[in-house]
């Protein structure tokens, strides 16, 4: 089965040639793959460094979101237009690791499992430099949900997850545009009975470039994602 990786980018000329070289490395010669980047309206070269790099790396695509601006929104693109068996959604960031993904394709593989969802909460999972005011938050919020929902899984808000083609199908439509589009999947893929896989995964800071991530912009959206589906 062929992955996709997914991995949404606005602004990203500082992170993007490390990310995308460290998962060709981790993923060359072991599976069939591509990487389909999409450009979210950048303004700072990252376009152009798109362009360079599809004629250095042969499974690397990009293509630019037609919707408006928004990591959900690019995602949402990107789901839109991905080839392949599974899928992968990335960070351009360089915060999640190529042996997550793997490790995850390979169960989805072999275990027959529709999704595989990782935690970095759980034991076996890595955090590297995560600042704390996000990090108290994010552990408030997600084990909030977790509380609300009774779903076993305290990582919901995370985005970098693998899906199999037949279980995009079955949550679609996605409504989110922004951040909330990884709680979102998260909760449709719970409530709609689908077999996930819950694994230690591990994530570390960014290296260069700014956060798109503003908590106070949406928390408010969290809440009412997470309404929307479990109210």
């Amino acid at each position: 089965m062929e992955l996709c990786v997914i991995i949404p980018a606005k602004n990203e000329t500082l992170t993007l040639t490390e990310t995308i070289d460290n998962i060709q490395k981790k993923l060359e010669g072991e599976i069939p793959y591509n990487i389909l980047v999409i450009n979210d309206h950048s303004d700072d070269g990252t376009l152009q460094l798109l362009e360079n790099l599809s004629s250095i790396y042969s499974h690397l695509k990009f293509l630019s979101n037609e919707l408006e601006g928004g990591v959900g929104n690019a995602i949402r693109f990107g789901l839109s237009k991905w080839q392949g068996d599974i899928v992968a959604i990335c960070m351009a960031d360089g915060s999640d690791a190529p042996e997550d993904i793997l490790l995850s394709y390979q169960m989805i593989c072999q275990g027959g499992y529709d999704c595989v969802f990782g935690s970095r909460f759980i034991k076996g999972g890595q955090v590297e430099n995560y600042p704390f005011v996000k990090y108290f938050l994010n552990r408030i919020f997600n084990n909030w949900v977790r509380i609300k929902t009774g779903i076993n899984y305290n990582d919901f808000t995370n985005i970098f997850k693998l899906y199999h083609r037949r279980s995009i199908e079955v949550i679609f439509p996605i409504d989110s545009t922004g951040f909330s589009i990884g709680l979102e999947m998260s909760l449709k893929s719970f409530k709609r009975g689908l077999s996930i896989a819950i694994i230690p995964i591990s994530w570390k800071q960014r290296k260069a470039g700014v956060s798109k991530l503003k908590l106070s912009e949406n928390f408010k959206i969290y809440m009412s994602t997470l309404q929307k589906i479990y109210g």
